[in-house]
């Protein structure tokens, strides 16, 4: 295959990369696969790919098409097709996506909303350690949502 030839329409090409030690602070609009492995502040909206790498901090809103994160998101996240939440991944904030999968590690913290055949379900507000230890106490006066096989209480 050629340095220019067009690869095939599976969205496997990575169109950009912002790496570890970058900031950037705005909107980010972009067509096919982005990996962000630095700092992001702003609006990222896309239907492609999204890949967050151990050191990515994301703040703010996140609509994509696909997410597969092993860094840190703050903020409201929205994706049309799969999230995928890697051991190293936290996220703290709303997650709406019809498929989501969640390595054991990862952190879930915030309201998540599933939808089945694109009808949608009633919102959730989850705390969930999948493995990882945080030392930090869950304090509310809402009912949280118990995820795992732990049956303690909340």
């Amino acid at each position: 295959m050629g340095l220019f030839n067009k690869k095939d329409s599976d969205n496997t090409e990575l169109n950009a990369f912002l790496g570890v030690g970058t900031e950037y602070c705005g909107k980010l609009d972009f067509v096919g696969t982005v990996r962000i492995d630095g700092r992001f502040e702003g609006e990222i909206a896309t239907d492609g790919d999204l890949i967050l790498g151990r050191k990515a901090f994301i703040t703010g809103s996140v609509k994509v098409g696909r997410l597969t994160s092993c860094g840190r998101i703050d903020g409201e996240v929205v994706v049309a097709e799969r999230a995928v939440l890697e051991k190293t991944s936290v996220l703290n904030g709303s997650l709406s996506a019809p498929t989501l999968v969640v390595e054991n590690g990862a952190i879930l913290e915030g309201v998540v909303v599933m939808t089945k055949e694109g009808a949608a379900a009633k919102a959730k507000v989850v705390s969930a350690d999948f493995g990882a230890r945080v030392n930090q106490p869950v304090v509310s006066d809402i009912s949280i949502a118990k995820t795992g096989s732990d049956d303690t209480i909340l």
